[in-house]
């Protein structure tokens, strides 16, 4: 894959996924946003792997769209087929590029965001769609699409991000399309991790490693119930998903290994 690189570290546990244009600041054209979901269903499908690192090459985290690619016609057709003018075709190459975020939901493991320098539009999306923000003091922050004479309201991020920092400033970002710099970021609760610059990916992995001493289907239920629960209709739902999750962790033998690491001081072996 050209334009996604995938690498593995500690012992295939943690997989960092790299945008790979730092040319154009890691913009999203058709054919990457196709191996960016191509790389995402080989991550769900690697049992190894337990956490994903998302970060960019060179200076940019994802400036968002390449607005000269988004512009080709042929680049379109390869990604989703042959269509003609008109709605149809822009809503196909809409939702095309709009539903990685729902597969960065939907996959097994959880993502943490490595943000270096400029995350814009649907680079923005793609970092509200992880589970975990960490940014260097180089990241910055835009919603940007408005700037583009189309809707502020894009690759789920009217959805994602009043979640994270409330509807009033969600509102402003997304009207203004001002950019936010890391330390506003930290203090609206858009990211939760701010490190050096050179720091960064180092200290994501160890983060992502961190993540790999916990039960696996502990943190695949954690993820999921996270995300079912944003949408749920009352405390009552919520619990009963987290109930549910609770039983089925407490059939694979993990609650009783954790509970022998305990009394024996050592780390749990968790290996299912």
């Amino acid at each position: 894959m050209g334009m996604i690189r995938i690498e593995k570290h500690s012992q295939d546990r943690v997989i960092v996924l790299r945008f790979s244009r730092p040319e154009v600041r890691n913009a999203l054209s058709w054919k990457m946003v196709t191996e960016f979901k191509a790389a995402l269903h080989s991550i769900d499908s690697d049992n190894k792997c337990r956490a994903v690192v998302i970060t960019g090459a060179g200076q940019s985290f994802c400036a968002g769209l390449d607005l000269i690619d988004q512009a080709n016609r042929a680049s379109l057709s390869e990604a989703v087929g042959e269509l003609g003018d008109g709605p149809r075709a822009g809503m196909r190459g809409q939702e095309y590029m709009a539903e990685v975020v729902l597969l960065m939901r939907k996959i097994q493991q959880p993502i943490i965001a490595a943000i270096n320098g400029h995350a814009y539009g649907g680079g923005l999306g793609i970092a509200l769609g992880c589970d975990i923000r960490m940014a260097a003091e180089s990241a910055k922050f835009c919603t940007q699409f408005i700037r583009l004479g189309v809707s502020g309201c894009d690759i789920g991020v009217s959805y994602t991000l009043p979640k994270l920092i409330g509807a009033a400033r969600a509102h402003d970002m997304m009207m203004t399309a001002r950019v936010i710099d890391v330390q506003l970021a930290e203090q609206w609760g858009l990211v939760t991790y701010v490190v050096e610059n050179d720091q960064l990916e180092r200290r994501a992995i160890e983060l992502a490693e961190s993540l790999c001493d916990f039960s696996p289907y502990g943190l695949i239920s954690t993820k999921q119930g996270m995300w079912s629960n944003l949408d749920a209709s009352s405390l009552m739902a919520a619990m009963q998903v987290e109930n549910r999750n609770q039983i089925l962790n407490g059939l694979g033998g993990d609650v009783e290994e954790a509970a022998a690491a305990f009394f024996e001081k050592r780390k749990p072996n968790f290996n299912k």
